[in-house]
Order: structure tokens, then sequence, then C-alpha cells
């Protein structure tokens, strides 16, 4: 018997010290009476009210969300595909465009250089004249000097 004793003590000692069920509900259910009288039912309101609206969206909204969105989907895929195809297109006639353009502007180039060239060729021929004057009036003027030099040379002898 005092083993039985003994046994009911220690389970008495380690429930109390142990099991504290009793203490929780009692803490919990005074926590949840205090909730509910503070806040009162404004948090059931809100919560239905959150519910509803999820319902709505579920039922109402998702629904027809998802067929405006496939509707559109290709809509948008066949109006993405058309403008592709007109950049694609502006891009090959600018690109003609500069070719057009470059070929324009390589044959004024070329008009530019062969007047400038043939106006080289007038200052060339001018300078070439003028000198070839020059080396004539040069021969001219010593060819008299020699003739004169000939004829002081004769009259002193």
């Amino acid at each position: 018997m005092t083993c039985e004793f003994i046994f009911r003590d220690a389970t008495d000692i380690y429930s109390r010290l142990f099991n504290h069920r009793a203490a929780l509900q009692g803490l919990t259910n005074n926590f949840v009476k205090e909730f509910e009288e503070k806040r009162g039912e404004k948090e059931i309101i809100s919560l239905s009210r959150t519910h509803e609206v999820v319902l709505d969206c579920r039922d109402r909204a998702l629904p027809s969300s998802l067929e405006n969105l496939n509707n559109n989907v290709t809509l948008l895929k066949e109006s993405v595909t058309k403008t592709l195809q007109m950049s694609q297109r502006i891009l090959q006639d600018s690109d003609e465009k500069k070719v057009d353009w470059i070929e324009s502007q390589r044959q004024i180039r070329e008009q530019q250089w062969n007047e400038f060239m043939q106006a080289q060729v007038v200052r060339s021929s001018r300078v070439d004249t003028e000198f070839k004057n020059k080396i004539d009036s040069l021969k001219k003027h010593y060819t008299e000097l020699e003739d004169k030099l000939k004829e002081g040379a004769n009259k002193v002898l």
C-alpha cells in the first residue's frame, strides 16, 4: 500500500507541475471572452464581407476576365504581328532609301571631284604658260645682254 500512496502522490505532483491544461483552458477562454467583448461582431462582419468579395470574384469576375483575356490575347497577337511586319517594311524601305541617298551623294561628290580636277588642270596650264612666258622673256633678255656684250667687246677691240 505504501507503494500505491507513493505512486499517487508522485502522479499528483507530476500533474500539478506539468499538466497545465486546466490553466491554459481558463486563460484561453478568458482571452476569447475579452476579445469578443472588445471587438464585438466587427471581425465576423469583416470576415463575412471578405468572404462575399472572394466568392464574387471567383464566381463572376474570374470567368469573365478569363474570357476577355483569351479574346484579347488573340487580337493582341494579331496586332503585334501586323506591327512587326509594318516595321520590317519600314526598315526595308529606309534601307533602300539610304542606298539611293548614298548613291546620289556619291555622284554629287564625284561631280565635285571632276570639277575640282578640271579647275586644277586649268590652273596648272595657266601656271605652265606663265612659266613658259617668263622663261622666254628671260631667254630674250639674256640673249639681248649677250648681244650687247658682244657689241661692246667688238668696239673695244
